[in-house]
């Protein structure tokens, strides 16, 4: 018998290499650019480079520009929302505060819908200005100076006439005041 080789099952079997000629063939047929070309092509190259660049944080940028949009659009329609509230909840305080007997079912029901009704705008991001302590003419408005005994009273809140709001930081409604003047 003849003794045939047999292949090694670990080593690739070798074959008369017509996959290897093609692919020599194929390279050596893709021409070389010459040096200046080289050079051109590697300039442009370098201009794809920064259009991406430039394509890239444009993108960015418009993102983050439409985020900031819609945040403000947020705010706005909030604050637009809140300004067509606010009369309508002035003049639920006015008619509670015009009924004469306080523990009536009418006043009750009136102050527990006054109370729903604080809350919705507070959690539309309303914020009420406080009417007690020093006056601030930033986030105040003085309607009346009026004399008072303390010194310590002096250029401090006395009395308001009604509430004020601020909405995200920005005074919406400027709540009206008395203020103390000391004319010891």
């Amino acid at each position: 018998m003849d003794e045939q080789k047999k292949p090694n099952c670990g080593e690739p079997q070798m074959k008369d290499e017509p996959e290897l000629e093609g692919v020599q063939a194929a390279e050596e047929s893709i021409p070389q650019p010459e040096a200046g070309e080289s050079e051109a092509l590697k300039e442009e190259v370098r201009k794809l480079k920064e259009e991406v660049a430039r394509g890239r944080a444009d993108y960015f940028n418009l993102r983050t520009r439409m985020e900031r949009d819609r945040e403000n659009n947020a705010k706005l329609a909030a604050e637009q929302a809140i300004n067509e509230m606010l009369p309508v909840f002035e003049n639920l305080e006015r008619i509670a505060a015009a009924v004469e007997d306080k523990e009536s079912s009418l006043a009750r029901g009136m102050s527990m819908v006054i109370k729903q009704f604080a809350d919705g705008l507070c959690k539309l991001g309303l914020e009420f200005i406080s009417t007690e302590g020093e006056f601030d003419p930033s986030l105040h408005e003085a309607v009346c100076m009026e004399p008072v005994d303390d010194a310590a009273k002096d250029g401090h809140i006395v009395g308001a006439l009604c509430r004020g709001y601020k909405l995200a930081g920005r005074v919406l409604k400027a709540p009206q005041v008395r203020v103390g003047k000391y004319n010891g």
